[in-house]
């Protein structure tokens, strides 16, 4: 009897305790995705192969948090909005799709095999953030690609993107930052086909 009495106690004190912990808010959060466009090419398909590397993404900017900044040296992330995946991956993904359908290249990789390959584009992303100047707010973005072809590099192409965001906000530099690498990839088809 005295157990149960006591068992009984214990339960009612443990009831009492869980109801006064105040119970935490479920915070939506924002997922966003680095998902820019590429245009089918009329060019006729070369003959050449070409290996697409997974980018190299400076380590500060490949994590789930969106980074942005409003003073020199100094960054934040946003507590409520994140990449969907790593953007190393999802820049590969998009980057594969793009030389795709540019046309320039009969066959592209993007992974290493047996099959071999005439040329592999190596990518490096040095900045990938939002900066806060004023009243408006820009997508920062910096890259650059290597072309390789029997482990000489051939050509290097450098951009640096820095696009005006419709509105100052996650959302803004999410679409500011696929437009900046709809323009840097398009070029980048262009200087490609020329090289061919």
């Amino acid at each position: 009897m005295k157990n149960s009495i006591r068992i009984f106690v214990y339960l009612a004190v443990m009831v009492l305790l869980s109801a006064c912990i105040p119970k935490q808010d479920n915070l939506n959060i924002n997922s966003y995705a680095i998902d820019f466009k590429s245009n089918k090419s009329s060019f006729v398909n070369g003959s050449k192969s070409i290996y697409v590397e997974i980018p190299s993404v400076n380590k500060s900017f490949n994590q789930y948090s969106i980074f942005y900044t409003t003073k020199p040296y100094l960054f934040e992330e946003y507590a409520l909005n994140r990449w969907i995946n790593l953007p190393s991956y999802m820049i590969h993904n998009n980057l594969v799709q793009a030389i795709q359908n540019s046309n320039v290249f009969e066959t592209v990789l993007n992974e290493k095999s047996k099959i071999k390959f005439d040329y592999e584009l190596k990518t490096n992303v040095v900045n990938l953030y939002h900066s806060f100047e004023s009243e408006k707010s820009y997508a920062i973005i910096k890259v650059r690609f290597d072309l390789i072809s029997k482990d000489e590099v051939i050509k290097t192409f450098n951009y640096d993107k820095k696009i005006l965001c419709e509105t100052n906000n996650a959302y803004g530099f999410v679409i500011a930052t696929n437009k900046a690498f709809e323009e840097v990839v398009k070029d980048l088809s262009l200087q490609l086909k020329q090289i061919k």
